[in-house]
C-alpha cells in the first residue's frame, strides 16, 4: 500500500502498513535502523511543556547540528538514510512530546528531501529533483510511539524518531529519509551519497523551518560522524571497551615536499567518540590517559606493498604532550629519523571544533610515491588509563591522492 499524507486524516493503521508493520514490526522499523552503535548525543530527557517556536522562513532556516549520518539499509526496494542531531536555536528533541502525541500541540506541516551522489549536485531521485512531503503525522502511542511520518505518492518517506519516546533510551532525534524508488543506475554498493532535508513546524500560527544535511555516507552503513557530537567532554575513567576502528570522515595529504616532508592526515573517531573524549586527559599535564606507543604505514593504493623507506611499518614510542604554552591539544612522537606520529584535538588546539586529526609524517619514503598516484594510510595508537585499562585505536584511509608538491 502507498500512502499519501496530503490529508492529515490519513488512517494511522494504513501508515503502519505502508512501513510493513504488524504486531511484530516495531523492532525492525525503529530499532534495527538507528544509525550506528551506542547512544547519539545527550539531550535532556522529555520534560513537561512545549518549547515555543521561533518564527523564520526557508531562507533563514535553522541548521541541524549533525552528530551522525548513515545509510543503515540499502536494498532493492529501500534506500534508508538517517541523520542524528538537534538544533541550537530550538530543540527538536524537546518538541517531540508535543509533536508525537495523540493530540499534538505542535505540527509538522510539510517538508522536502533530496539525495545526491556524494560531492555533486546530481540528484538520484527518480525525477532528479527534491521530494515534497505533506504533513508528518504521529502514528500514536498505541501504534508506534515517538514517531512522526509522511509519505509521497511513490512511497518515499520522511520521518522523525524520538528515541526516548520510542523506548530506545536517550538520544537526539533521528530524521529518516527513505526512498522506495530512485535512479538505480546511479547508486551501487560502492557509491557514497549526500542527503538534505527540511521540515516546517507550526504552533499557534508561528512557523519554524529546520533543515539538515549529511555527506559522504557509504552503502555499507558505516556512520559519518558530525562535529556536533565532538564537543570537549569529560575524560573517561577507564578505557575498557573504548578502542576500535576509526570512522574516517576525511583524509588528505596536506604537505608533499619531496626530499623533506610527506604529511598524511586522517580525520575521524570511533563510533562511540571515545578518542575525542580522551583529548582533555591525554593532551594535559599531568595527564590521566597516555598514548604509550603507535605505528604508521603507507602503501601503494589497493595493495599491501609498503612504500615507507624501509618497506615496513614505522613504530613509535610514547606520544607526548608538548605543553599548553608550546602546543595545546596535541600529543606527538618522533623517531630517530624525524618521522612523526601525532593526534590533534581541534577544539583543544584553538581550532574550530571537529573530530580528532591523526597525522603520520615522513621525512623519507620510497620513490614510488609521486604526484597523481594514490596511497593507503594506516595508523595505530595504543592508550593506557590510570586504572591500567588499555585501548588501541586504528585509523585507515584508502585511495588518498598524492598532490602536486606543496
Amino acid at each position: 500500500m502507498k500512502l499519501s499524507y496530503a490529508k492529515v486524516v490519513a488512517p494511522l493503521l494504513a501508515a503502519a502498513a505502508a512501513l510493513g508493520l504488524g504486531a511484530c514490526g516495531r523492532a525492525e522499523h525503529v530499532t534495527d535502523a538507528v544509525s550506528g552503535p551506542g547512544r547519539h548525543g545527550g539531550r535532556p530527557q522529555i520534560v513537561a511543556g512545549c518549547p515555543s517556536l521561533v518564527a523564520n522562513n526557508p531562507n533563514s532556516a535553522f541548521n541541524l547540528l549533525l552528530e551522525m549520518g548513515s545509510v543503515p539499509q540499502f536494498r532493492a526496494n529501500r534506500l534508508r538514510i538517517e541523520t542524528v542531531g538537534d538544533f541550537g536555536e530550538l530543540s527538536l528533541g524537546a518538541a517531540g512530546a508535543c509533536i508525537a502525541a495523540d493530540v499534538p500541540t505542535m505540527n509538522i506541516i510539510g517538508g522536502h528531501a533530496n539525495v545526491f551522489l556524494h560531492g555533486t549536485n546530481t540528484s538520484v531521485t527518480t525525477t532528479g529533483n527534491r521530494l515534497t512531503f505533506g504533513a508528518l503525522v504521529p502514528l500514536g502511542v498505541n501504534v508506534e510511539p515517538g514517531i512522526a511520518l509522511g509519505s509521497d505518492a511513490q512511497g518515499n518517506i520522511l520521518e522523525i524518531i524520538w528515541p526516548d519516546l520510542a523506548g530506545l533510551g536517550s538520544g537526539s532525534p533521528i530524521v529518516r529519509v527513505q526512498l522506495a524508488n530512485w535512479n538505480k543506475a546511479m547508486v551501487t554498493a560502492a557509491s557514497a551519497i549526500d542527503v538534505t532535508w527540511d521540515l516546517t513546524l507550526e504552533q499557534d500560527g508561528v512557523q519554524t523551518t529546520l533543515k539538515g544535511a549529511a555527506a559522504g555516507m557509504g552503502m555499507d552503513g558505516a556512520p559519518v560522524i558530525g562535529d556536533a557530537g565532538l564537543a570537549i567532554v569529560p575524560c573517561p575513567a577507564t578505557l575498557s571497551g573504548a578502542g576500535g576502528n576509526i570512522v574516517a570522515v576525511d583524509a588528505s595529504i596536506p604537505q608533499f615536499r619531496p626530499g623533506k616532508r610527506l604529511r598524511m592526515d586522517v580525520v575521524g573517531d570511533v563510533a562511540s567518540k571515545a578518542l575525542n573524549a580522551i583529548g582533555g586527559c591525554a593532551a594535559a599535564d599531568p595527564g590521566t590517559i597516555s598514548f604509550v606507543s603507535g605505528s604508521g604505514n603507507v602503501f601503494r593504493g589497493g595493495t599491501n606493498v609498503s612504500v615507507t623507506e624501509s618497506g615496513q611499518a614505522i613504530s613509535f614510542g610514547p606520544l607526548l604532550f608538548p605543553g599548553m604554552a608550546l602546543e595545546p591539544g596535541v600529543v606527538i612522537a618522533s623517531d630517530a629519523s624525524g618521522n612523526k606520529l601525532e593526534i590533534i584535538w581541534p577544539g583543544l588546539a584553538g581550532l574550530p571544533a571537529g573530530a580528532p586529526v591523526m597525522r603520520f609524517q615522513l621525512t623519507r619514503w620510497n620513490s614510488w610515491i609521486q604526484t597523481g598516484r594514490q596511497v593507503d594510510v594506516a595508523m595505530t595508537f595504543d592508550a593506557r588509563a590510570a586504572d591500567g585499562s588499555t585501548a588501541t585505536f586504528s585509523a585507515r584511509a584508502n585511495g588518498v591522492s598524492v598532490p602536486v608538491a606543496k
